[in-house]
């Protein structure tokens, strides 16, 4: 533990590890065989998964060119909003003192907001299976706002379960250390699940509807 001050001259303690960085890689992975981390993982792989289709796959088929980069405004506006939202709310007890009902009711909101998203994903995709006119939406268009309705969910959605996995992962490790490890897997296999989101992308290899379908089951 090493003392030094910020900026306002207060003092800080920072745990600093005395390992070397084969012995911490060694204790990350060795943090995985622990049941919270064993438990926690298909949710961490999730948070990764999930994106590659809702951003590339249903976002560059269902808006114009112009229009993409204003719905990836909106879902990170959403991202940064979920954020703030959730944080605060796990983090008060004044209102509900029960960490265990916090978080249940935030697994419930985030069933209900990311599968509103999905829902209306399915409508789309279907929809667009029978329509002889192009489904790419202009942000112009007042049609634009269903698919940007999901983009807006989805965006609260995922810094929704990524503020809870943050959350989580603060309440079963106190240590520096351990604590250091678990997000270090918890990146590696969001890593991981983003990398076979974008394996998944192309057409001949999944098509549309399947990619959300898994995605859907994954959730």
């Amino acid at each position: 533990s090493q003392s030094e001050k910020n900026e306002s001259g207060a003092a800080m303690n920072e745990d600093l590890s005395t390992k070397s960085w084969f012995e911490e890689a060694k204790g990350t992975v060795q943090i995985f065989f622990t049941r919270e981390m064993t438990y926690l993982s298909p949710l961490f792989m999730y948070t990764g998964f999930n994106q590659p289709y809702q951003q590339a796959t249903f976002g560059n088929r269902f808006f114009t060119k112009r229009s993409i980069g204003a719905e990836l405004i909106i879902f990170h506006l959403m991202e940064i909003l979920g954020a703030i939202v959730v944080g605060r709310f796990l983090d008060n007890e004044k209102q509900i003192d029960c960490s265990r009902k916090r978080a249940i009711i935030c697994m419930g909101l985030f069933v209900l907001i990311n599968a509103t998203g999905n829902a209306i994903a399915f409508f789309q995709e279907i929809s667009a299976r029978h329509s002889l006119s192009l489904i790419a939406n202009d942000i112009s268009e007042i049609r634009a706002i269903v698919p940007s309705t999901a983009f807006a969910l989805w965006g609260f959605a995922d810094a929704q379960i990524q503020v809870y996995c943050y959350w989580l992962i603060g309440s079963f490790y106190k240590s520096g250390h351990d604590h250091s490890r678990a997000v270090g897997w918890y990146k590696c296999v969001q890593s991981l699940g983003t990398a076979i989101g974008y394996f998944l992308i192309p057409t001949e290899r999944l098509n549309e509807l399947a990619q959300l379908s898994v995605s859907s089951l994954l959730f």
